[in-house]
């Protein structure tokens, strides 16, 4: 998934990830890529929802880890796992 924003510096980011997203078979059907810049609360997403196959864009503010995003068309709830150190 390509990023939505144009990134012209990393140091911009206070957080900048993508990850590929499994649905309930195991199979990597989705894609998410969450950033936020510096000096801002809110989190911006672009989610190609691994259940339904939607794709969309929105923002929200997360409280705590682990972060999830919820899918605006079939409504599940998604889990954007920390990276491990493998």
């Amino acid at each position: 998934m390509k990023p939505p924003v144009e990134i012209k510096d990393i140091k911009d980011f206070a957080y900048l990830t993508s990850r590929k997203l499994k649905n309930e078979n195991g199979e990597e059907k989705g894609a998410v890529f969450l950033w936020r810049r510096k000096g801002e609360e809110e989190f911006n997403y672009k989610l190609k929802c691994p259940y339904c196959e939607e794709e969309q864009e929105s923002s929200v503010v997360f409280n705590k880890r682990p972060y999830r995003v919820r899918c605006s068309n079939c409504g599940k709830s998604i889990l954007v796992e920390k990276l491990s150190s493998k």
